[in-house]
């Protein structure tokens, strides 16, 4: 009789729990998602992506999910951070990796991270991110390194753009000829830089250099091809 008894509740107790685990399903069920440090894709991107999986649904799974370290970041992130404001709200804190420089490609501007990973693509020049000009630019794939038909090419771009932020250098745009030499521009002024595997001692005197030959309003050349410590260097205006 006991384990008839038994029997019965067995029955009883599953189906207990599954209406307790149903009811705390729908308690917790994700209804709102909002993306904070988003600049690459919208929120309905983001927070598709963060829900791929059924236990990224729920707020009490998703805790789970994450804490296990199953939360994977898009190739974009550098980290993220989630948070439940409420039972049924997900709150989605990116960490974008930062666009670096890009570089003008046939009729696409492509921009990369400091690794020199494509970020984003454009058929159009974003405003205020400088950009090289290059030939030696054969390939590309988002999320993957730039791919160049000379190999310290990729290298020389990161260095020198690298420098020119560290520097707070206002560039537009900067050019490498087939041979490696490297030149920026900066509003009227251009600065020959030449070939070479690290630009920080030449771009580390650069500041007070360029913002004189700026201030003077005039178009020309200063010419650091060849420079070495203690080097006199000249702004020759266009036309002298």
């Amino acid at each position: 009789m006991r384990g008839l008894k038994l029997r019965y509740k067995i029955p009883i107790y599953v189906a207990g729990v599954a209406v307790i685990l149903t009811i705390l399903w729908f308690i917790f069920l994700i209804r709102t998602v909002t993306v904070e440090g988003n600049t690459f894709f919208s929120e309905a991107e983001v927070a598709e992506y963060y829900q791929t999986s059924f236990f990224q649904k729920n707020v009490l799974t998703n805790l789970i999910y994450d804490a296990l370290g199953f939360t994977s970041d898009p190739a974009y992130v550098r980290e993220s951070e989630l948070s439940y404001p409420s039972f049924g709200e997900l709150h989605i804190k990116l960490h974008e990796k930062s666009i670096l420089a890009g570089v003008k490609f046939s009729r696409h501007y492509i921009y990369f991270d400091k690794d020199g990973m494509v970020l984003k693509t454009t058929d159009e020049k974003i405003k205020d991110i400088p950009y090289f000009e290059s030939d030696d630019v054969t390939d590309f794939t988002l999320y993957r390194t730039l791919s160049t038909g000379r190999a310290e090419l990729l290298d020389q771009m990161l260095n020198l753009s690298g420098r020119l932020i560290y520097y707070k250098i206002d560039w537009d745009k900067a050019k490498f000829d087939t041979e490696g030499h490297a030149e920026i521009h900066s509003g009227k002024v251009t600065v020959k830089l030449g070939r070479r595997t690290d630009y920080d001692e030449v771009i580390s005197i650069l500041p007070d250099i360029l913002k004189t030959a700026k201030d003077s309003g005039e178009k020309g050349t200063i010419d650091m091809t060849n420079y070495r410590a203690g080097s006199t260097i000249i702004f020759k205006k266009d036309g002298e």
